[in-house]
């Protein structure tokens, strides 16, 4: 990294961080080793061991969190109040690409008495106040900060699929179903040639569909942050639930006709094409949060190289939080795009 990158990314950190502490935000400090974590089926983590002695035989196996979640949640439980996080985090298997890496900087902030609407307010004064603060640096692109500062565009992602997609995801609810649109869309040309989608799960098929299909078109979307919202039933995650129109008001054309149709309280934005942020409006419904763990468990058991232990007592602080949204911003990411980049690699330190 050359010296005006160093100092470009500093200066948006020190805009992030001046930001929450403005906004009356506690910033927490948590460890990047823990002896259990949150399971997630899509994600492998990094493991290590601990020698509790240098001559001990015994060690204690620990891990790398691959978002600070763990514990986090637990401490708004206990302060009742909104907190912030910029940490490292880590994720095992994560492709070498322009825009991963397997070590990585998250901003993780909860907003207390608040849904994934209010996080959307949040997020865009957050965008507004560190173009503000940076756009005079020479790496600052004008076109990116004229993106990140102007309205956003809402899109349900039932919408998204008839836009991109040519169909409606929630008339979609069967493995059979979803699988014939992943035939229809192309997908299956190439290397993926004779595979049997009927025997993919359904939110594989969808993740298929949404990365191949939908999130390429998002691409040419220059102009505006695009925030995707209003997430299927179907996929696995701890937000609340919801059947109908969500109050977010959508600005998409073709708004689709799933008024009934029961979805997650959850957006994604997007800007240029590439995933930003990852909100939720939070589930703190004890029985919830622990089926969820342990069907993400048992999943981690069939198909992950590490399977570690799930954190003793965390639904119960799940539910000792108050009403809360969650949002999980990429700052490598976030420093690149500011300055026009689709590259994380002028802004992250490697060997």
């Amino acid at each position: 990294m050359d010296t005006e990158s160093v100092l470009f990314r500093a200066q948006c950190l020190r805009a992030v961080r001046d930001f929450f502490l403005e906004h009356h935000y506690i910033e927490l400090d948590t460890p990047a080793l823990a002896r259990a974590l949150v399971p997630e089926r899509c994600l492998e983590v990094f493991q290590t061991e601990y020698f509790t002695s240098v001559h001990a035989k015994d060690t204690q196996k620990l891990y790398l969190v691959p978002s600070p979640e763990v514990f986090l949640k637990p401490l708004i439980a206990q302060l009742q109040r909104s907190a912030f996080q910029i940490s490292k985090c880590y994720r095992n298997g994560e492709s070498m690409g322009a825009l991963h890496r397997p070590e990585f900087t998250m901003v993780e902030y909860y907003t207390v008495y608040a849904d994934y609407k209010t996080s959307l307010d949040v997020s865009s004064k957050l965008f507004r106040f560190v173009v503000e603060q940076v756009q005079s640096h020479p790496l600052a692109d004008p076109y990116s900060c004229a993106c990140f500062c102007a309205p956003f565009e809402y899109v349900t992602v039932e919408e998204a699929f008839l836009r991109y997609a040519g169909f409606s995801l929630s008339h979609a609810s069967s493995v059979q179903t979803l699988a014939q649109e992943v035939l229809r869309s192309g997908i299956d040309l190439g290397a993926r040639a004779g595979v049997d989608y009927t025997q993919w799960s359904w939110d594989d098929l969808y993740e298929l569909l949404l990365v191949h299909i939908v999130e390429p078109k998002l691409r040419s979307i220059k102009d505006r942050c695009v925030v995707l919202y209003d997430y299927p039933i179907q996929i696995s995650c701890l937000a609340q639930e919801h059947t109908g129109r969500s109050g977010i008001q959508s600005t998409s054309p073709n708004k689709g006709d799933a008024p009934h149709w029961v979805v997650k309280e959850r957006w994604e934005l997007y800007v240029r094409g590439v995933e930003l942020i990852n909100c939720y409006t939070e589930q703190r419904d004890a029985k919830h949060v622990t089926r969820y763990c342990r069907e993400e468990q048992t999943a981690k058991q069939g198909s992950a190289r590490v399977v570690h232990p799930v954190p003793e007592g965390f639904a119960h602080a799940c539910a000792r939080m108050p009403p809360c949204s969650g949002a999980a911003l990429g700052f490598d990411r976030l420093v690149a795009l500011l300055a026009g980049r689709h590259s994380l690699d002028a802004f992250v330190y490697d060997q």
